[in-house]
């Protein structure tokens, strides 16, 4: 196996050796759309398929692999995007669509429709409308190729999810009758689709003290085992079983007090036990790799570089990965998933400086066949490394974070500090990063930091964001800019800050509560003013059903406190000059937030220069983008720029 890895990274070294040396890299390669995003090989090993962006939408292709051409295409309309796709069987393809306004809108509350087609194009079909319901895939039936296992969870009711079969022609539903106890959260189907698990949480007194409870289908019947939780409010996910269908596997942090960053669970069916198998210092769980007979093989961690852990290190499907990894050492390697035999591997590599490529693995011959890039018209020579960095906040807190620098530089460089939104849940990873890229191409170094808030790193860390909005998420920030600074690799006197959505906001914040530190911002789709956030600013969010309850336990509450760390309701602080971006169709944060900005900016007389675009929360037209970054380009060159920066090149050759 070796030996095939190494001819192959080689084939690949020679492909990418045709772009021209040196040449300046267009800004539309850094930002065009995906060629592809995802690519999974049918059950018989004879068709592929891809999800690949084209214009606001997110398409599905499927390809037949003896020839490598288009046999259909299916696209859902402006905005529509193939989230996720699923082969149900030989024949007959899945695909999990949503509308996504933007390129940075969470998906997370947002309603995803089930539609089914045949792989030549014939006989489409919408399976499933989340409209009072929702549905997750619990199992696909290999062995009932026109029906899958489906858990299904009703708004108006209470009895939590509830599984059923769904006809993947028709789209007609039938009802298990054995189903868990109790108003579960979660179904486990295991490898043959029969329910093994439920987990259900009992609400406490309060918003989030919640118990755990396992319910189990042991030798026929369903038992109840509370978790012995050592904290209130576990998490606990599915994760899946073992091949012989005698092991569990679920992620959970029920057993630490403190530093609860997630580990994967076993439950031994026969013996009845419960074993931790998997655990990361200080990071959370983010991926797995399961193979064609559904054995858990790895999961991969959040932190780190490309770092994962084995879970079934003799299965072949991890020899396989293991190999894999070892050949594109330093790299992510994925597998997206097996013919049914276990014959053909369809697998993802992706790193720093790679954008993603996706191979086909023959186990029988034990070759490997290139199929597609994600972006190949990138020169990736002219990439550079993304650095994991740490360092300790002023309060002792561990942060961590990445650091992109220019090439054959890295000492008193101009800083941009990449905010990243949310701010509870997502976080910033090592990987290709097109906004890094592109930067230290110009000569810009980029800092991300996985500020207090952020997800990736343990409840208890993303908990400590609670009510820091402008405090110590903010105080995170800068004292990383303070590290970079200390360590000699940003010029104190070239520093700016940048960020979307929430990151918009720490990023305008961060010049009025750190003016030291900063000589430009720029604020991307953000939020601004903090009494009209809470109050309601016609955005989706804003009309969630707990929206109240959530901002006043993240955020806070009452108008002298949100008025005290709104961008808007503080402008008379600001000492540098802005850049201001937003979409005038952003449903997210709406542009009533950068309008506001604007008008108490103009009433100040400050200094800031103003772009919108007819796009979203994050712009998803191609022209959008390339204008947004070359904007911003032109802006740090502006004001804490290079003496001889590389030319633009445009999107328009």
């Amino acid at each position: 196996m070796e030996a095939v890895m190494q001819k192959l990274v080689l084939s690949l070294l020679l492909c990418l050796a045709s772009f021209a040396a040196g040449a300046a890299i267009k800004t539309i390669d850094f930002f065009d759309h995906a060629k592809v995003k995802n690519m999974k090989v049918s059950p018989d090993g004879k068709q592929l398929a891809f999800n690949y962006e084209e214009g606001s939408e997110v398409r599905l292709a499927v390809m037949q692999l003896s020839n490598m051409q288009i046999k259909s295409s299916f696209a859902f309309g402006e905005n529509k995007h193939v989230l996720n796709f699923h082969w149900a069987n030989n024949d007959r393809v899945l695909m999990e669509v949503a509308e996504v306004t933007g390129n940075l809108v969470s998906m997370q509350g947002t309603s995803v429709d089930l539609y089914a087609a045949n792989s030549d194009g014939r006989r489409r079909t919408q399976l499933f409308q989340t409209n009072m319901s929702t549905y997750t895939i619990l199992h696909l039936l290999p062995d009932q190729p026109d029906r899958i296992l489906i858990g299904k969870y009703h708004w108006a009711e209470k009895n939590g999810m509830r599984a059923f079969t769904l006809d993947v022609n028709r789209g007609t539903e039938r009802f298990l009758d054995d189903q868990p106890p109790g108003v579960v959260a979660s179904l486990m189907a295991d490898n043959s689709g029969t329910l093994r698990m439920g987990i259900e949480f009992i609400e406490g007194k309060e918003f989030d003290q919640n118990k755990a409870v396992l319910h189990i289908k042991q030798q026929g019947q369903w038992q109840r085992m509370e978790l012995p939780s050592r904290r209130v409010n576990p998490l606990v996910q599915p994760l899946g079983f073992s091949a012989d269908n005698k092991i569990a596997y679920f992620i959970s942090n029920f057993d630490l007090a403190k530093g609860d960053r997630q580990g994967v669970f076993a439950y031994d069916f026969d013996n009845k036990t419960l074993e931790l198998v998997a655990r990361h210092e200080y990071s959370d769980i983010n991926g797995r790799s399961v193979a064609h007979d559904g054995e858990l093989l790895a999961v991969n961690y959040a932190a780190g570089i490309a770092e994962h852990e084995f879970i079934t290190a003799n299965h072949p499907g991890a020899l396989l990965l293991a190999g894999l990894k070892n050949a594109f050492e330093g790299q992510k390697v994925t597998i997206t998933s097996f013919d049914r035999k276990g014959q053909l591997a369809l697998f993802h590599v992706s790193g720093d400086r790679n954008p993603g490529e996706f191979y086909l693995y023959d186990m029988q011959k034990k070759q490997a066949r290139y199929l597609a890039s994600v972006k190949p018209n990138l020169d990736v020579k002219q990439l550079v490394p993304m650095q994991e960095v740490s360092f300790a906040a002023r309060d002792g807190l561990a942060l961590h974070g990445y650091l992109t620098l220019p090439q054959q530089q890295s000492s008193k460089l101009p800083l941009i500090v990449n905010v990243h939104g949310g701010p509870y849940g997502p976080y910033d990873s090592w990987g290709f990063n097109a906004e890094a890229q592109f930067f230290a191409h110009h000569g810009y170094a980029t800092l991300q930091v996985n500020f207090r808030g952020s997800g990736g790193y343990g409840e208890d860390f993303q908990r400590a964001g609670r009510l820091q909005w402008g405090r110590a998420m903010q105080d995170d920030l800068a004292d990383a800019v303070r590290w970079a600074v200390a360590q000699g690799i940003a010029d104190p006197e070239r520093v700016c800050i940048y960020g979307g959505s929430y990151g918009g906001y720490a990023a305008i914040w961060g010049v009025i509560k750190d003016p030291e530190l900063y000589r430009c911002a720029v604020g991307y789709v953000g939020v601004y003013d903090m009494p009209l956030f809470f109050k309601g600013d016609g955005s989706d969010a804003s009309r969630s059903r707990n929206i109240g309850q959530y901002l006043s336990s993240h955020v806070g509450e009452g108008q002298e406190y949100l008025q005290s760390i709104s961008p808007v309701h503080n402008v008379d602080k600001i000492q540098v000059p802005l850049l201001i971006v937003h979409g005038s169709k952003d449903v997210r944060v709406p542009i009533v937030h950068a309008n506001n900005l604007r008008r108490a900016l103009d009433t100040a007389g400050k200094q800031y220069q103003w772009l919108v675009k007819e796009d979203g929360h994050g712009f998803y037209q191609v022209a959008n983008r390339v204008e947004l970054y070359e904007s911003m380009l032109t802006f740090f060159n502006q004001h804490i720029g290079q003496k001889t920066p590389l030319p633009v090149e445009n999107h328009a050759n």
